[in-house]
């Protein structure tokens, strides 16, 4: 359908992707090849997507993972006395880090990287994981 409003300029392009020498086509073989190299372009942007959504997966993961390292299990103990000038300077880093978080992880972001991950998979369980890494995120924003 989308073949039949392009021209034939248009058409040969395409088709010169599957077969290198258009001019000894008919129109209708043409058209059937311009039909077929778009078919492969919306696969590869498909894939590509997919791709994308993966990686953003993975670095959400990876995110929330450092983020929750940092805030949550890398403060010191109060028994851990030795080398206190550096633990109080690690511990000024990592309040922060927690206090630019909100700053750099805003709700707009945080809910484009959900809708986006969301709208171009067709899993719900890694839609899921991702929402649930973005809750997570939040509420370590939060606190």
């Amino acid at each position: 359908a989308v073949v039949s409003t392009q021209s034939t300029g248009e058409q040969r392009e395409l088709a010169s992707w599957i077969v290198p020498d258009t001019g000894k086509c008919t129109g209708t073989e043409r058209a059937r090849y311009a039909q077929i190299r778009l078919e492969q372009l919306a696969e590869s942007k498909d894939q590509e997507l997919s791709l994308y959504t993966q990686l953003i997966e993975n670095l959400v993961y990876l995110l929330w993972r450092h983020i929750h390292h940092y805030t949550v299990h890398a403060l010191p103990d109060s028994d851990s006395q030795p080398h206190k000038k550096q633990l109080l300077s690690s511990q000024d880093s990592i309040k922060q880090l927690t206090r630019e978080l909100s700053l750099h992880l805003t709700d707009p972001f945080l809910k484009k990287i959900v809708d986006f991950c969301s709208s171009k998979n067709t899993s719900t369980v890694t839609s899921s994981f991702t929402s649930a890494l973005v809750r997570r995120l939040r509420k370590l924003i939060a606190v």
